[in-house]
């Protein structure tokens, strides 16, 4: 097959780290794939993941490069167009929905082209702001041939919103690959000092980083030793609000606060617990690349995290929004090295069963081969 992927940028977020996992799959398959961003533009410090595309054996194309200037959105659409046309794809998978937007102009033009597309979030109210434009493009999904939800959550969200079919969304979660036995957190590295809890998102409100922070206050009564690193890259510029709000609560000598990370899971690998106070999700990448290291997480009870972490098992859940119950979680990790290790272990079995790289990647393999195979008995 020719897939072609198309997605904002090259920046390395959740979605596009996503897409390389696909490409090298797809490459690996034997397919011949082509990659595309709209912009060369990554925002917050997050690195390109460019080079990484192309050494995966992807055609790459950025179409800011060739139409210079963000304002040049129907030049955008032409190349895109363009390349579809001369490319001639079997399927064309899009992430993110200003890409999505782009590909179904191709589809208005090109009815008769495969689109993929995979919504990776819910974009709802008092997490996005332009979450009231969404019931107005419902038109843009459903002429895709088939939409990828990364969770339930996204799936009744794209539902209600799109007015799609049950049959032309499925539920594809996230996957990870398994990291070596000696990458895994052992007891005495879980007993090391400083005891290090971190969280690696995206700094912005919705990602409950300020609760960790307010968190602080009380676990520093209980444990002295206690530092919180948070990373990530920073579009908005809030991390320095996060200074700000340490600082005033006093916690700012126990407070970390980084910037976009290029090595996520040696970040991930000096934590003892990893926090992810988040309001709202549409996976969660993060929290198996925690759990496939071993280490015991404590997050907010809300789906799809509480499908992803299971309460007492591999982790601990607690209300999003609220400081003395992520502190109370935290402190009984800190008191109880044994049960952080065992939920550590269990978490790295989780994510072997449930959330293995190979078996979300055959996944969507499957979804293209019964798509093209739907359009071959259609014009037979």
């Amino acid at each position: 097959m020719r897939i072609m992927y198309v997605v904002n940028s090259f920046g390395a977020g959740g979605a596009e780290r996503h897409m390389l996992v696909l490409v090298n799959y797809m490459v690996r398959s034997g397919h011949t794939v082509m990659a595309i961003a709209l912009s060369g533009q990554t925002a917050g410090g997050a690195r390109n993941l460019t080079e990484e595309f192309r050494n995966a054996g992807a055609t790459i194309a950025i179409l800011d490069d060739v139409i210079p200037g963000k304002k040049h959105v129907r030049g955008h659409l032409f190349k895109l167009v363009s390349l579809i046309r001369s490319w001639r794809p079997d399927i064309v998978h899009s992430h993110l929905a200003r890409s999505d937007f782009a590909v179904s102009i191709g589809k208005l033009l090109m009815p008769k082209i495969v689109w993929v597309s995979t919504i990776h979030d819910a974009y709802v109210k008092g997490v996005y702001p332009g979450y009231w434009i969404f019931p107005w493009l419902g038109w843009n999904w459903r002429r895709a041939n088939h939409v990828v939800a990364v969770s339930g959550h996204a799936r009744d969200w794209a539902l209600r919103r799109f007015g799609l079919l049950e049959s032309q969304i499925s539920t594809i979660y996230h996957g990870i690959k398994s990291v070596p036995a000696d990458c895994v957190k052992t007891a005495d590295v879980q007993n090391r000092q400083p005891f290090l809890v971190g969280c690696l998102a995206r700094f912005e409100p919705r990602k409950g980083m300020a609760t960790l922070i307010r968190a602080m206050v009380f676990v520093r009564q209980k444990v002295p030793m206690v530092k919180l690193v948070l990373a990530g890259s920073d579009p908005y510029g809030y991390a320095k609000e996060l200074k700000k709000l340490a600082d005033e609560l006093d916690v700012g000598s126990v407070v970390d606060i980084q910037g976009f990370c290029d090595t996520p899971m040696a970040f991930l690998g000096q934590l003892n617990v990893f926090a992810f106070a988040s309001v709202s999700e549409g996976f969660g990448i993060v929290l198996l690349e925690a759990m496939t290291l071993g280490i015991p997480v404590v997050a907010s009870d809300i789906y799809p995290i509480n499908h992803i972490v299971l309460a007492d098992h591999t982790g601990l859940l607690v209300p999003p929004d609220k400081p003395e119950a992520f502190s109370a979680a935290i402190i009984s990790l800190f008191e109880s090295p044994e049960r952080a290790q065992v939920m550590g272990e269990a978490g790295r079995s989780r994510c072997s069963e449930e959330f293995s790289e190979e078996k979300m990647t055959r996944s969507v393999h499957r979804l293209y081969l019964d798509q093209v195979s739907r359009k071959s008995q259609i014009h037979q």
